[in-house]
């Protein structure tokens, strides 16, 4: 019994000389857990903590912030003839520009091309405009003058020659090719091997090099006026239709024209091209959810010169006529004119001009005065706002089923960038169709074309001409109603802060969400910034530390009337509140990483940065750590992360300040946590004390032992 009791006191040790320090362990680390939430309990000084000097933290810059409301980027270019007589003769394009800056489009009109280096004068212009695009925000370029006045480029392509079968382009000129896609890609010279055909397949450039790059940097559009009085025209018709529109249904309505290509062959099943296949589509797919619509299809009988005339001239906002052209003819099959350059100059749409799409060839032919496209344009009060059409021949496949290649695959992707993906501004949406077009899967892996599939490439001299043809008269940056246009809700109807990131949705008097849409600010000493709101109508902007400052906000956008509102600022000289701080983990320790969550209240310019100083000897040395918002950015919840700290005491306290530059210092008896000292701190000592007993055992066991026969012998001598 004595033996048994003996092992029952030995585990008894050892289990104690094993549990003391764990207990220890568990008394320190359940201790240390805090969450401070009461702010009116915290002992906040002014602006100071007398253990460490706060100058070394960096002023607030504002550099950023001030570029953008004093030297905010230039957006558009109106680019002219380098001719005084020609410019100097009408204020027409200062109206413009003027307006465009009112709504907040930053734009400036050039005619010193002749400064920059080039070879011609259209490199000239183009040189210049790519020097803008390096070091400004030029998105538009609307270019002023007749080809003759203001050079289009001229690529070398002879696609009729190769793959025309013996017929000519219907404008002399086998060779070589107007664009303006040139002055849109601005990547490269256009010209690699310098032997003067500018844009050159592989196939002809000397090294077997592409020339083009075919991805527009620019939205471009042009005036193809040759006189003053054509330049009034078209300037003021664009004035009105942004500002001073007709109102009416026209706004909401498209008129689209299919004509036919080709008849079909009595007996041969599935021959002939019907262009109604592809305006179809455009109603199914696209229009018929946004507009009202008039259909006119040749096969069916209601499709005549007549027909499109009256329905043209009663007002369309949106028009497309498909089928075959010539430069002052749209035909609506192989011999019947359908609209001419005639019908265009005469046409009656008075102060309802359409966006017309024309899906024919040459009928914009703008180097010929005549063309259809030209005619439109400068309709004096009527015709056209926006014309896109091709300069030359344009291609088509036959059987092309599903609408995928050339015409009818540039024409399609038109109308999907416009009414699906709401691009309504003329030149984005023909320039983002271009790319869509060629990131299409008829060029990634081919479309079924009759019997076979075929695969687009710019290789090809049929493919590069369809994307260099097709080109837009008129101002790129109008933006095409869909709707008669309402006024927008008044955004600032809240109290705003000097300073304040101001956080807005768009919205028109119903209640509307309007994509995209434009604010632009004007304050005093000539400051003014520009914003553009998301897809969902968001828009942020943060304003100058100026109070009592009176702006001035005009918001234009997608069937939005030009609204005008304002504000004054109030002074914010209140520094932030601190709301609650806590740990996470809730219980820091050596082995994990600690993060400290900081809750701040601050309703008026906002948080611009946070600074938290640890130590762990009353501030004799420091470490801190820094978080910051943006000048887009207002959180009022910051999660720092700490270095992992050695066991011990630890204090800190909180530096904060606004972007008015009020600033507080938090501090409190509560900003204090402790390190306790990890599992394997203990192992060491545990592990000497268990040695240390046993060796103890030992010896007093082997003493005992030895004892006991020493008993033994003695009993037995």
């Amino acid at each position: 019994m004595r033996q048994v009791s003996s092992k029952i006191l030995k585990y008894l040790i050892l289990f104690f000389l094993l549990i003391i320090p764990f207990i220890n362990l568990s008394f320190s680390y359940y201790s240390v857990g805090k969450e401070i939430t009461k702010p009116l309990d915290l002992n906040i000084s002014a602006n100071e903590f007398s253990e460490v000097d706060l100058s070394f933290i960096p002023d607030i810059d504002y550099t950023s912030l001030n570029d953008q409301w004093y030297n905010s980027k230039i957006e558009m270019l109106i680019i002219t003839p380098n001719n005084p007589e020609f410019i100097n003769k009408t204020d027409s394009l200062a109206k413009l520009a003027k307006w465009k800056n009112k709504k907040g489009v930053k734009t400036v009109i050039l005619s010193n091309f002749s400064l920059y280096d080039g070879r011609d004068d259209a490199e000239r212009i183009r040189n210049m405009i790519k020097s803008y695009y390096a070091k400004e925000n030029i998105q538009w370029v609307l270019l002023i003058g007749d080809t003759d006045i203001l050079p289009v480029r001229m690529v070398y392509n002879p696609d009729v020659f190769r793959w025309g079968e013996g017929r000519t382009e219907t404008i002399s000129g086998e060779y070589y090719k107007p664009t303006d896609f040139y002055y849109a890609d601005l990547s490269g010279t256009w010209d690699s091997d310098e032997d003067g055909d500018w844009g050159e397949s592989p196939e002809d450039n000397e090294y077997g090099i592409d020339e083009i790059d075919w991805t527009p940097d620019v939205y471009v559009g042009r005036f193809p006026a040759s006189s003053v009085e054509e330049l009034e025209i078209m300037a003021n018709k664009t004035l009105k239709y942004e500002t001073d529109p007709e109102i009416g249904d026209w706004m909401n309505r498209m008129l689209l024209a299919g004509g036919v290509s080709s008849y079909s062959i009595s007996g041969l099943s599935g021959s002939g091209e019907y262009e109604s296949t592809l305006t179809s589509y455009i109603i199914q797919n696209y229009a018929n959810s946004v507009v009202n619509y008039t259909h006119l299809v040749k096969e069916e009988g209601n499709l005549s010169r007549s027909s499109l005339n009256s329905y043209f001239n009663e007002g369309y906002s949106t028009v497309i006529m498909a089928g075959h052209g010539s430069p002052t003819k749209y035909y609506i099959d192989t011999s019947a004119t359908g609209f001419s350059s005639d019908d265009a100059e005469e046409s009656s749409n008075d102060h309802m001009p359409s966006l017309v799409y024309l899906d024919a060839c040459s009928t914009s032919s703008y180097d010929n005065d005549i063309s259809l496209g030209e005619k439109l344009i400068n309709n004096t009060i009527g015709g056209a706002i926006g014309v896109i059409g091709g300069l030359r021949v344009n291609w088509y496949f036959e059987d092309d089923y599903y609408l995928a290649a050339l015409n009818r695959g540039n024409a399609k992707l038109f109308w999907k960038e416009f009414f699906e993906n709401k691009k309504f501004q003329q030149g984005r949406a023909l320039y983002d169709s271009k790319v869509a077009y060629m990131n299409s899967d008829y060029y990634k892996k081919g479309s079924q074309i009759g019997d076979e599939i075929i695969q687009g490439s710019t290789d090809k001299d049929y493919e590069r001409k369809n994307i260099l043809t097709y080109n837009l008269l008129g101002d790129p940056e109008v933006d095409i109603y869909t709707n008669i246009p309402k006024k927008a809700m008044n955004p600032f109807t809240e109290d705003i802060y000097e300073g304040q990131l101001v956080s807005v949705i768009i919205k028109d008097v119903d209640g509307k969400v309007i994509p995209r849409a434009r604010v632009h600010l004007e304050g005093s000493n000539g400051k003014y910034s520009t914003v553009y709101a998301d897809y969902d109508g968001n828009a942020k902007f943060r304003l100058p530390n100026q109070a009592n400052e009176f702006y001035n906000a005009t918001i234009t956008g997608h069937n939005l009337s030009p609204s005008y509102f304002n504000f004054t600022t109030i002074v914010d000289n209140v520094p932030p509140g601190l709301d609650k701080v806590s740990y996470v983990p809730r219980n820091p320790s050596a082995s994990e990483l600690t993060s400290i969550k900081l809750e701040f209240f601050e309703n008026k310019s906002g948080i611009e940065s946070v600074y938290l100083f640890i130590s762990g000897n009353d501030f004799k040395d420091f470490r801190y750590y820094s978080q910051s918002n943006g000048l887009l950015e207002s959180e009022s919840e910051f999660i720092i992360d700490i270095d992992r700290l050695i066991p011990g005491d630890y204090s800190y306290f909180i530096f904060t300040r606004d972007y008015l530059n009020n600033s507080k210092v938090f501090t409190d008896e509560a900003f204090k946590f402790t390190i306790p000292k990890p599992i394997i701190d203990y192992v060491l000592p545990v592990s000497l004390i268990i040695l240390i007993g046993i060796a103890g055992i030992s010896a007093f066991t082997v003493y005992k032992s030895i004892q006991k026969y020493a008993d033994v012998v003695r009993r037995l001598g």
